[in-house]
Parts: structure tokens; C-alpha cells; sequence
């Protein structure tokens, strides 16, 4: 099976290829990224290797007024006017012909030119009653070069201040040495870590008895004659005094 060919397109010229072009930036005017690369040249930056890519385009079309046979006839008229005139002149200043050439060529251009316009409006079948002008717009335009000169250029760029350095990354902040990491238990509350040794009763147990100065268990100085009542922490009682 033959191998189909594609068909032939500008942008698919050995003009407009780069090799493995990147981008150095996209401005929103031509006027911007052709002083761009105006630097570049005057900076003896092998210019040839950059491409200026027209992006988003849009198509305006600016309305400039009604047509109607009287339009038509009328411009066929003054164009064929002035090509008769160019030709005629150009026909006796070439040659040996009288000035009656120059009318002559007038009057046959006045009758082509507006003969060729009535057809063409005819042809529209009032389909277009307006004149226009059309034009193709970008709406940015991306500077493009070869990614082997892409730091070069970026580097004359910034020492001349076309464009401004990229900023420099931030450090990440560093891990806290007491912050656990994620899937580990984190430490203890410090209300559980001040038991200073004592063990908690699990419910449903008795606590384990007091010991008061003398070393005796469970003796209570307010069952002593003549004794203090003493709180629990050992703080005189105030009616004992």
C-alpha cells in the first residue's frame, strides 16, 4: 500500500523547524516580543535560531458600510478608471502610440471593471449587502527558541533587564524533632507522666493504704486522744489548736 503523504503546509517547512525549541516567554503585543528579540540581536545572539509564534488567534471583521448597486457601480467605475489611466500611460510612454491610447484604455477599463463588479454582486444574491475588511489577529505571541540556546538567551535577558529573574525556591521547614512522625504514637500528656512513681487503681480495686509519719498503716490522728486531726495531705486541722 503506498504510503500516504501529508500535504504541504507552511508550518511544516525546514524554515520554520527548530531543534526541540523551547519556550522563553509570551507576551501579549508583537510590539513586545519583537524588542525582545531586538536585545537578543544587538547582544550578537544567533537570532536565527528563535521563532516568533502568533497564539490564540481570532478573526476580526470591520464593518465599513452598506452595499448596494450604486456602491458597486461606482467603485467598478473609479477602478477602472485609474487601471485604464496606468496602462494607457504606460502604453504611449513605451511606445509610439498617440495620447488617444490613454482614453482608450480608460474607457475599456471603466467597462471591464464594472462589469466584473456587477457580476460578482449579482452572484451574491443579497446574500451580503455590507463592504468589510478581515484580518487574522493573535492574541499572544510566544517567543520560541532552540532548547541548546534557550539558557544563553535567558542569561542576556536578565543582565540586561528584559525580563526579571525567576525567584528563588523557599526552604522547606524542617521537622521537629518532638512533632511524631505520621503512623507512631505521640508521647504521653505530661498529666500522666507526674505520678512520680504512683501506681493508679484500676477501677473496681481498692487504693493501697496511706502511710503517716510513723510508718504505720491506716492510723488516723483524729481517733488518738489528744491527737491532731490531720488532712490528708498533713495540715493541722484548726479546731485541734
Amino acid at each position: 500500500m503506498a504510503q500516504q503523504t501529508r500535504g504541504y503546509s507552511p508550518l511544516t517547512a525546514k524554515l520554520y523547524e527548530l531543534d526541540h525549541p523551547r519556550s522563553l516567554g509570551v507576551y501579549s503585543t508583537y510590539a513586545e516580543v519583537q524588542a525582545v528579540v531586538d536585545t537578543l540581536a544587538d547582544h550578537e545572539f544567533p537570532v536565527q535560531r528563535t521563532m516568533i509564534v502568533g497564539t490564540d488567534l481570532k478573526l476580526l471583521e470591520r464593518v465599513t458600510g452598506r452595499r448596494s448597486w450604486g456602491n458597486v457601480i461606482g467603485s467598478g467605475i473609479l477602478s477602472g478608471i485609474w487601471m485604464g489611466l496606468f496602462l494607457g500611460l504606460l502604453f504611449v510612454l513605451l511606445t509610439d502610440a498617440p495620447f488617444i491610447m490613454v482614453l482608450t484604455s480608460i474607457l475599456m477599463g471603466v467597462v471591464f471593471f464594472t462589469t466584473w463588479s456587477v457580476i460578482g454582486y449579482a452572484a451574491t444574491g443579497g446574500r451580503r449587502d455590507f463592504t468589510s475588511m478581515t484580518a487574522t489577529v493573535p492574541m499572544q505571541y510566544e517567543l520560541m527558541v532552540e532548547h541548546t540556546d534557550v539558557e544563553a538567551a535567558r542569561r542576556i535577558l536578565i543582565d540586561t533587564g528584559a525580563i526579571t529573574p525567576p525567584p528563588a525556591p523557599a526552604r522547606s521547614e524542617q521537622p521537629r524533632s518532638d512533632r511524631p512522625s505520621y503512623g507512631l504514637p505521640g508521647p504521653r500528656p505530661e498529666t500522666e507522666q507526674t505520678a512520680q512513681g504512683r501506681s493508679r487503681p484500676s477501677y473496681g480495686q481498692a487504693a493501697p493504704a496511706e502511710h503517716d509519719d510513723a510508718g504505720s498503716p491506716g492510723t488516723d490522728r483524729s481517733d488518738v486522744p489528744g491527737g491532731s486531726r490531720a488532712s490528708a495531705d498533713g495540715i493541722e486541722d484548726p479546731r485541734d489548736r
